[in-house]
């Protein structure tokens, strides 16, 4: 009876022992489940100020990439590569990381708006293309497509920006087209607010889904050459253009000026670049070709300018652990500058 009780007890006390090792170890488990949260919360705050900080940073890169554009173009009625502005060497070191800026002049690419004046033509009288929808085809051409690929991305293209829902040709695509899709979408019929747009038009939105194909070349090769700016003008300043850039004039010139001849122009530009268009305008005449001058557009010398209103700041910041890139569109005006579209996220390698 007696050893059966101590027995008993000897149970109750395991029992509790047992008892009291797993309310320890629960605790001990709760404990560094909560010690792991409060560790992940306070790095999720640290990242947080980081990357707002780095928002701020970025911002300050902003104003700065203004202030040397307003100080270089409130002086010089010119804009060339020779300005402060132009260096795309410029990093200013913050406590905790640094800011680069690089600015790059918008009027030294195609303006795809342009295009937007462009409707379907409404009968076969209108045989001879625009001008403008030349030039650009003449682009592709300059590039490395075919006459084939040319009409399967202009087309399309003209279709997008025009505020009509008549398909142009037979590679055009309007609402009828883009509501078959799966998602199914309407085209803009009205200006492009980023060239990125063109990934959603057809011929631009299949050469975008053939990342391993040759044609994702071209796209890469052709994306440099273009932009979308406000307003419907096609204004490029021969000032901004290196002579990598000769297949844009060459696209102005439809093809009738040599092409080494536009990329002799650009290599030999003046340090501070052409005065006026007028002294650009001269060399045809002094290239020693006297068809030149009389075979090219004359309208062309109206898209041509030494001066530059639209740029494009591309400002990155580290700081600490924190990696951002902020893309500002930047309009000049009486030199004073302001900014009309920002894009932000973490920078790209």
């Amino acid at each position: 009876m007696k050893g059966s009780a101590m027995a008993a007890r000897r149970h109750g006390r395991g029992m509790a022992l047992m008892v009291v090792l797993l309310v320890v170890a629960l605790i001990s488990l709760i404990a560094t489940h909560l010690g792991s949260l409060v560790q992940l919360n306070i790095q999720q705050a640290a990242n947080r100020e980081q990357y707002q900080q780095a928002y701020w940073f970025a911002l300050g890169g902003e104003r700065l990439a203004r202030k040397l554009l307003e100080s270089a173009l409130k002086t010089d009625k010119l804009t060339h590569p020779r300005q402060a502005w132009a260096d795309p060497r410029l990093s200013y070191p913050i406590d905790g990381g640094v800011i680069r800026i690089r600015i790059q002049d918008q009027s030294a690419c195609f303006n795809l708006n342009a295009l937007t004046t462009l409707n379907t033509p409404q009968d076969a009288s209108q045989t001879k293309e625009p001008l403008l929808l030349r030039q650009f085809a003449r682009l592709l051409v300059e590039l490395g497509a075919d006459e084939s690929q040319t009409a399967q991305l202009v087309e399309p293209l003209r279709d997008w920006l025009d505020n009509d829902t008549l398909p142009t040709g037979l590679k055009g695509a309007e609402d009828l087209f883009y509501t078959g899709l799966e998602p199914a979408y309407l085209p803009a019929n009205g200006p492009l607010a980023d060239p990125t747009e063109l990934h959603f038009i057809d011929g631009f939105r299949q050469l975008a889904a053939k990342a391993r194909d040759d044609d994702q070349g071209f796209l890469k090769r052709l994306r440099p050459y273009l932009c979308a700016l406000p307003g419907t003008k096609l204004l490029v300043n021969v000032n901004s253009l290196g002579p990598e850039q000769a297949p844009l004039l060459s696209a102005l010139f439809e093809g009738q000026v040599p092409f080494g001849l536009l990329t002799q122009w650009l290599s030999e530009r003046p340090a501070e670049g052409f005065r006026s268009v007028d002294e650009f305008w001269a060399l045809l005449t002094q290239s020693g070709d006297d068809t030149l001058s009389t075979d090219v557009d004359a309208a062309v010398k109206t898209q041509l300018k030494v001066s530059s209103e639209f740029f494009l700041a591309r400002i990155e910041v580290d700081y600490h652990d924190a990696n951002l890139v902020l893309l500002s569109r930047i309009q000049m005006r009486n030199g004073t500058s302001a900014v009309y579209q920002r894009h932000y996220g973490a920078l790209d390698e």
